[in-house]
């Protein structure tokens, strides 16, 4: 943990007029139970409510505003006191068409956020209501979902960390595999898990209904495996798995291979734009393994790199970093990973999340191309995480609400990201604007 800091708010949260902003205290306060503690919101605007904070602005709120959170013990003492900034925008005239990139992990993998942000920005229906700016952004990427019928593209891999975007294109000894399958009994907590296939070991890392991947386990290196139509279960071998084809993951898109390097106007060539306008990027729980962790380095190392690098490319390109929101609150770290394992350690892996936000908005701090995003404080992590209704114990019917997936959101929690994603686009669109020459 960050040593007797309790309260993790950013430096500034972006308004929309006419939006609804929602800041959670579970995603700005690190407690095991931030209720437990008296809560004073302190700002001009909005209204606090026990579990957040809420204010949706008119075109007249435009501007900034002081906000400050305090926590009291029950003798009215101060805990600790923070402060920040609330900025609301306008929705702006845009008056050309800016080229967008958005990358990540299984966070990004389906597409959702992008999608929603895109259709808040672009359109003039659904809810909530879009801002009608079309043509306003053009969205790049070889990973696709539809929004009606057209194209929402972006990168996103699951189980990807900053280092997997620093690293080769080509297939090599470390690539994963996704394998096709007719049907399968897994659950979350099966991520991870150790498989046999042709006496080499595959750790799985992402489940969908319809296919597996796996990455390498112990020994195995050979950059072109022998996979056979059957896994197997390490530690149950009459669990199996039938497949009906395999491909290696797609290699790094953004990597040259004559450079040995990220060549950032290549790819924005083979996208066929000829710049880059906006870069946003969401990583990474994968990695985040130690409970209560303060060192990041090994993946900051690699997150400077790309940022350095997108910068080097393209001088006048705005870089934001998505922090990444907490994990489950209410059992779906301990349904995912049981009770042992990097994630079996509920209140140490939020407070690793914590950590890794606060210093991930520190090095944004080092560029002044870069800025960052608190999505944990704009995420309802008890309510938009996946659960299921489970009796209270085994002796009663009353049911109530278990998590059953410790990281990734539910459909409410990816939309909520993807208004996080529009607010982000109406303020560097805003500021965008401002600096065109007419």
């Amino acid at each position: 943990m960050i040593k007797n800091k309790h309260i993790f708010l950013a430096e500034k949260y972006d308004l929309v007029v006419g939006d609804k902003f929602e800041l959670f205290y579970r995603g700005v306060i690190r407690k095991f139970n931030p209720y437990n503690n008296y809560i004073l919101v302190e700002c001009k605007k909005g209204n606090p409510f026990p579990r957040y904070y809420t204010f949706t602005p008119t075109a007249q709120d435009e501007g900034e505003y002081d906000f400050k959170i305090s926590i009291f013990d029950d003798d009215q003492n101060i805990i600790e006191t923070a402060s920040s900034k609330i900025v609301v925008h306008n929705i702006p005239k845009v008056h050309k068409t800016y080229n967008c990139l958005c990358f990540g992990d299984s966070l990004t993998y389906n597409g959702v956020w992008v999608k929603e942000g895109y259709r808040r920005l672009t359109r003039n229906d659904g809810s909530p209501k879009g801002s009608n700016l079309p043509g306003a952004i053009n969205l790049m990427g070889r990973c696709i979902t539809k929004l009606d019928e057209e194209d929402v593209r972006y990168e996103g891999y699951g189980s990807w960390t900053w280092k997997s975007y620093c690293t080769t294109f080509c297939v090599s000894a470390d690539s994963a595999i996704w394998v096709d399958v007719l049907d399968h009994n897994l659950l979350d907590r099966d991520q991870h898990s150790i498989w046999l296939n042709h006496d080499a070991k595959w750790v799985i890392e992402s489940i969908e209904p319809k296919r597996i991947k796996f990455k390498r386990g112990e020994n195995n290196r050979s950059v072109t495996p022998i996979i056979d139509k059957q896994f197997t279960r390490l530690d149950n071998p009459s669990e199996v798995i039938d497949i009906k084809g395999y491909s290696f993951e797609r290699g790094n898109p953004f990597y040259d291979e004559e450079l040995k390097r990220n060549n950032f106007k290549k790819y924005a060539a083979e996208m066929k734009v000829d710049k880059i306008d906006l870069v946003y990027i969401l990583l990474t729980w994968n990695g985040l393994y130690i409970p209560y962790n303060t060192d990041f380095e090994h993946h900051f190392s690699y997150a400077r790199a790309i940022i350095e690098q997108i910068h080097r490319d393209y001088k006048d390109a705005h870089i934001t970093i998505i922090g990444i929101p907490i994990c489950s609150v209410n059992g779906g770290i301990a349904y995912s990973y049981g009770a042992t394992g990097p994630y079996s350690d509920t209140f140490g892996t939020i407070s690793t999340a914590f950590n890794y936000n606060y210093l991930l908005e520190q090095l944004t701090k080092n560029y002044d191309y870069c800025s960052f995003i608190d999505l944990k404080a704009q995420f309802d992590s008890e309510y938009n995480m996946p659960y299921e209704m489970r009796t209270v114990n085994a002796r009663s019917d009353v049911l109530e609400a278990i998590g059953n997936n410790g990281v990734h959101p539910n459909m409410n929690g990816y939309l909520q990201m993807g208004d996080v994603f529009y607010r982000a686009l109406i303020a560097d669109l805003n500021e965008l604007e401002k600096k065109k020459e007419f």
